[in-house]
């Protein structure tokens, strides 16, 4: 049953401010006129639009476009323009074949054709009286919605939940982090409907202990980055998540139980995700940095998800009260984000090639004349940008530069040296430029459209075949 308007309300209010001190800043030019207008193209895609604009399985991204643009300070009439964009290729909803309850919930799982009837059934879930993060708890992280309960077929919901390269957490992390129940639905539904490829890589035993050891122990990501390049049975792979999760699915699950989160310590999750953000930004920007020629050679789409994913995790730990759901996350996170890697072809990390090099800031276009009064001097480069980060967002209110200027402000300041005593090679190198320096050759290879440079598609994207295919 299509919910009431009065019950439309509920699921889709005014976009919440941060509630948490890591959750990205809200940007100036927040309006009552654009924030009208995301909050009804919002609640039209959900009454609408199916979760996929294909049959392949490509997934709507209204709701991440809409809610970047608006938290940017974007305009209602970009706002828009970006509804009538993406309404063009959106699928129509279209009732599920029946529908589903408490008792069948396990019976249709990563079926796409149930995504209304799941839609539906967390719809109601999150109306009647549970919050968000309890709806969440029971429903992804619960021992009945994994490898507990009564159903006969484990339904493994944190599995689903990090498929579709990470698209059901991203749903789900927004949601969250806007306090949109509608859209914390809609990420559920995704989750449900998405296989468990990974059964594998995050087997029963993984919830048995998800406290995963003692406070501080355990080895850092980057030496268990550095264990993987090493690793000779990996050299020459490159093929499916699904293939990646069946072929090395025990070694995955080995490396990442080296890596001990304690859910209940906020100091320890807070480094925990700090290690994994840094780590992710650079398998996708190192691994196109190209060593001999000190060029960016492609913005590679599945990689770009480890970025965009891993800003959800601020939004999922600052709700989640179960400290074992949170260590259950970034674990199962981890895990995830390595199989992509491998996935991948296990990308080269050049560390001390890419922080060598100078940060790019030469921007196509006419350039301001700085007057006597600037600063340090009206002959700097600094006068002209004296921050890189607002020709980046002034270019492109995207997704990707939204995430890497959280980083940015999150971690900016670490210094070269924090990371010397990993087992990475080069990673005393390692600073806090990498996110300014990863935006920026994003930017360049998007294309600045602002400045009259065309648009490029994502690297392999595999929705649009006039997509780069990587070598």
């Amino acid at each position: 049953m299509a919910p009431t308007n009065a019950q439309l309300e509920l699921l889709w209010p005014l976009p919440g401010s941060p509630y948490a001190v890591d959750l990205p800043a809200r940007w100036p030019g927040i309006s009552p006129e654009s924030t009208a207008a995301v909050r009804k193209y919002l609640r039209m895609d959900y009454e609408r639009h199916h979760g996929f604009f294909n049959y392949r399985g490509a997934h709507n991204h209204t709701p991440f476009h809409l809610l970047v643009e608006y938290s940017l300070g974007g305009s209602p009439e970009h706002l828009e323009a970006i509804w009538d964009q993406h309404t063009a290729l959106e699928r129509y909803a279209f009732r599920a074949p029946s529908p589903v309850d408490v008792n069948t919930f396990a019976n249709n799982l990563g079926n796409f054709d149930y995504y209304q009837g799941y839609l539906s059934f967390f719809s109601d879930r999150l109306l009647n009286g549970g919050s968000m993060g309890a709806v969440v708890e029971e429903w992804i992280f619960s021992p009945k919605a994994n490898y507990g309960g009564t159903y006969s077929t484990p339904p493994e919901m944190l599995n689903r939940l990090l498929n579709g390269i990470m698209h059901p957490m991203l749903f789900l992390g927004y949601g969250l982090e806007f306090s949109l129940p509608g859209l914390v639905a809609e990420g559920l539904a995704q989750a449900a409907v998405h296989g468990s490829l990974s059964t594998t890589v995050l087997p029963r035993s993984l919830f048995d202990n998800p406290s995963f050891g003692p406070h501080g122990g355990g080895i850092h990501v980057f030496s268990i980055a550095a264990r993987i390049l090493r690793d000779r049975k990996f050299d020459g792979f490159k093929g499916s998540i699904a293939d990646t999760s069946t072929q090395f699915g025990a070694d995955l699950h080995r490396y990442a139980s080296n890596w001990y989160v304690d859910g209940s310590d906020p100091k320890d999750v807070a480094k925990k995700i700090r290690d994994v953000v840094f780590l992710n930004t650079m398998i996708y920007s190192l691994g196109a940095w190209r060593d001999s020629t000190g060029t960016y050679y492609e913005a590679d789409f599945t990689l770009m998800h480890l970025v965009t994913s891993a800003l959800t995790l601020y939004s999922f730990v600052a709700t989640l009260t179960n400290p074992q759901s949170k260590s259950l996350l970034l674990r199962g996170y981890l895990t995830r984000c390595l199989a992509f890697w491998i996935a991948g072809g296990r990308v080269q990390l050049p560390t001390r090639s890419f922080f060598r090099a100078p940060i790019l800031t030469d921007f196509p276009g006419p350039k301001p004349r700085p007057s006597s009064s600037v600063y340090p001097d009206p002959s700097s480069s600094l006068a002209v940008i004296p921050n890189v980060w607002l020709q980046i967002v002034q270019s492109a209110l995207a997704k990707t530069q939204r995430t890497l200027a959280h980083f940015s402000s999150m971690y900016g300041g670490i210094s070269a040296g924090e990371f010397r005593d990993t087992e990475l090679e080069g990673s005393e190198a390692i600073d806090g430029t990498l996110f300014v320096r990863t935006a920026a050759l994003t930017m360049e290879w998007m294309g600045r459209i602002r400045e009259g440079e065309p648009a490029r598609f994502w690297g392999d994207d595999p929705n649009f075949p006039e997509a780069t295919i990587a070598d």
